[in-house]
């Protein structure tokens, strides 16, 4: 993140005020303890200036002090350290996915607190899918008996692609709902501010933020399932593209006679390195077509062909193996073309050995230097406490976030406790 310098020519003084506290937020998350002192040359900001945003802060239960630091000689007071309060407030992660729905509870200094599995009753519904959801992350905060006021947002990562705003859920290939504005539909029924985004650009930037690739600006993500999704980071940001449809690798022409993607079109990458195509290999499945129904038998499927190359079936690791280096031969040129620090492969493929093998093998013969990380070496976020990440950065460590409201609910509630205090006396 670049942080703000100061006082910004154009803004008014409640934008620039609000951009300096959640750059300082910011700060104090990535660096537990540090002082004023070093916050203000960090930031650029006055002594005078920063110590009032952190005693707003303070105020407002989202910092602490660490104590005195450990200081040899000098005089005068002792400067000390600040951390962000974990029980100064608490968001929700959403992951509404084909299979494997959960929902997150993470506190704000980004430690999840619990998590709750989510089973939908009826996938192809995403009315009562989403009702369903929504009891899950209720029920999780009544679970820890926490303030209204004190749930900051929720995230949610959705298997399908949004419009170019952001807004309205266009296309969920895997779940086969129609199109409607899942960012009002939650927000709705959650009475909280929502951010919504694809599962792999959420994964992409929990990684890129707080995971394996922490601080790389240069990322390509694969996450390889029954079907291929990506996501790319280039220069610290998400590429979305004109359409907000960037990262769709599994729908890169790969053989042009080819059998039939679900997009309708011949020879996708997904026809040939994808789940699907591994079951389709071993005659297990000739289709990566069909509705929630037929896919949950299909990941159902998967599954068990990946436990049989753990038990050295040679069919299944001769699949496996097969599209693994297909990935890697059609993504060689993309790799090539936007030179990232970092490939990360994930999902149930990406926690597979031998389809990593051959990924990484496949990818070096091809002139590919860069670092290969793969969920089967290295714990990679799962969707819901990625989405958490992405409810953390755009409701709580943002200029968008209203300190003044949670102030005032805090005056209120201590009004309210003197005068219970009061009664008793």
């Amino acid at each position: 993140m670049a942080y703000l310098r100061g006082i910004s020519g154009g803004r008014n003084v409640d934008t620039t005020r609000n951009f300096n506290r959640a750059s300082v937020m910011k700060l104090i998350l990535e660096n537990p303890g540090i002082d004023r002192t070093r916050l203000a040359e960090a930031t650029g900001l006055t002594g005078a200036a920063v110590t009032r945003i952190v005693q707003e802060l303070m105020n407002a239960g989202l910092l602490a002090d660490t104590g005195a630091l450990d200081e040899t000689g000098g005089r005068g007071r002792r400067r000390t350290g600040l951390e962000v309060a974990g029980n100064g407030g608490y968001v929700l992660g959403l992951g509404i996915l084909a299979f494997n729905s959960s929902v997150a509870l993470t506190d704000i200094t980004g430690r999840t607190i619990d998590t709750l599995a989510v089973e939908p009753s009826q996938i192809s519904d995403p009315t009562q899918t989403l009702d369903e959801i929504a009891a899950a992350a209720k029920s999780l905060i009544e679970k820890h008996g926490l303030r209204e006021d004190r749930i900051f947002g929720a995230g949610a990562a959705i298997a399908g692609y949004l419009d170019r705003q952001g807004e309205i859920w266009e296309r969920s290939p895997y779940l086969g709902w129609p199109a409607f504005n899942i960012r009002r539909s939650l927000s709705d029924r959650l009475g909280l501010r929502i951010a919504v985004e694809n599962v792999n650009r959420c994964i992409a930037v929990a990684e890129s933020r707080m995971g394996c690739c922490r601080g790389a600006r240069e990322i390509l993500l694969v996450r390889a399932a029954l079907g291929l999704g990506g996501a790319i980071i280039s220069s610290g940001e998400i590429l979305r593209g004109q359409n907000n449809q960037a990262g769709q690798i599994g729908h890169i022409p790969a053989d042009p006679d080819g059998p039939v993607c679900s997009c309708g079109k011949r020879g996708c990458l997904n026809t040939l390195a994808s789940g699907s195509a591994i079951l389709n290999e071993l005659g297990i499945s000739n289709s990566s077509n069909g509705g929630p129904d037929q896919m949950e038998g299909r990941e159902r499927e998967l599954r068990n062909v990946l436990s049989r190359s753990l038990e050295n079936d040679t069919a299944a690791i001769g699949a496996i193996s097969q599209a693994g280096d297909a990935l890697a031969k059609h993504c060689a040129s993309l790799v090539h073309s936007i030179d990232p620090q970092t490939i990360v492969l994930t999902g149930p493929l990406g926690r597979n050995s031998t389809y990593c093998d051959a990924f990484k093998a496949g990818l070096e013969r091809r002139g590919v230097a860069c670092e290969i990380v793969t969920a089967h070496e290295t714990r990679i976020t799962a969707p819901a406490q990625a989405a958490s990440a992405l409810a953390l950065s755009t409701c709580v460590y943002s200029p968008s976030f209203d300190v003044q409201q949670l102030l005032a609910a805090e005056q209120s509630e201590a009004g309210e406790d003197d005068g219970v205090k009061a009664l008793v006396l």
